[in-house]
């Protein structure tokens, strides 16, 4: 039994149970259904799935793409349920562990991506290196260097762009994007 009938207290800390279980198997997980209690905005259930459960919506052809990214669902029927008591307590009711697909290799489960998150001190070094004009695959080369390997580092060198993009977008104001558009139409 991968998760054991243990309580947990929230919502976050039974994703986490069965999040650090796929991770050890080899597979990413991803939340799905839920159901509320009568008359409430209250979980009555929630449902943790493998990331290739379900399968994607046929695309529509008379759009034209650029781009048509690759469909990786296979329906794969891994799964847990936790119901939610009044008092609040998340208990695991429903465990389905067999999938349909193959797991990754060992040296691969870091690329998973429900286990890849830049922890506080790395989003720290990233932020600190990158405005002192380092530039990001160097600052990733480093933290990579510093836990020896990729593999160990917890995230993707494309999370890290993706998070110094987020910071300097978030710099950008309303006010400056309209200053600039007035400069150039000027």
């Amino acid at each position: 039994m991968p998760i054991s009938q243990d309580v947990y207290v929230n919502e976050k800390e039974g994703y986490e149970a069965y999040r650090s279980y796929g991770y050890n198997l080899g597979f990413s997980v991803r939340k799905d259904h839920h159901s509320y209690w009568p008359n409430s905005r209250n979980l009555k259930s929630k449902d943790f799935v493998c990331s290739k459960d379900g399968f994607k919506k046929l695309p529509d052809l008379n759009i034209q793409r650029k781009y048509r990214r690759s469909d990786t669902r296979t329906g794969c029927p891994a799964m847990v349920r936790f119901t939610v008591d009044e008092a609040g307590s998340w208990k695991v009711k429903k465990i389905i562990e067999n999938h349909n697909h193959d797991l990754p290799r060992p040296k691969d489960r870091h690329l998973l991506r429900s286990c890849r998150n830049i922890c506080d001190e790395k989003t720290y070094v990233l932020k600190a290196m990158t405005d002192a004009g380092i530039r990001t695959i160097d600052v990733f080369s480093f933290l990579a260097d510093e836990v020896e390997g990729v593999e160990n580092i917890g995230f993707t060198r494309r999370d890290a762009y993706n998070f110094i993009q987020k910071i300097k977008r978030a710099k950008i104001e309303l006010g400056d994007t309209n200053t600039l558009i007035e400069l150039f139409k000027e």
